[in-house]
């Protein structure tokens, strides 16, 4: 029978959730993926249809996300651009009274 009191039993939460639960390992790293092993010599073999229209189509997806970012930083820019316009009108307008 497992002792009520004892700090290292698995029922003692206080103890098990302290250090990120009972099976937490914060620095294992690669343990339990098995070996690196570099991949054969030679020519990497031919890949797939299914394969190379995955491959297209995260191009596709690159490149739209890269027009989409240009978009919302010009967009950003021209919000400030026309901020520091306003900003500007106004001292203007206030400094000639």
């Amino acid at each position: 029978m497992d002792d009520p009191k004892d700090p290292y039993s698995r029922d003692n939460l206080s103890w098990n959730w302290s250090r990120g639960g009972p099976n937490s390992r914060p620095f294992s790293g690669r343990a339990g993926r098995g070996p690196r092993v570099p991949p054969p010599p030679g020519p990497r073999p031919k890949s797939s249809k299914a394969e190379r229209e995955q491959e297209r189509r995260a191009e596709a997806r690159a490149e739209r996300m890269h027009l989409a970012g240009l978009t919302n930083a010009g967009v950003i820019i021209m919000g400030v651009v026309l901020g520091a316009a306003v900003v500007m009108l106004v001292l203007v307008l206030v400094s000639h009274r």
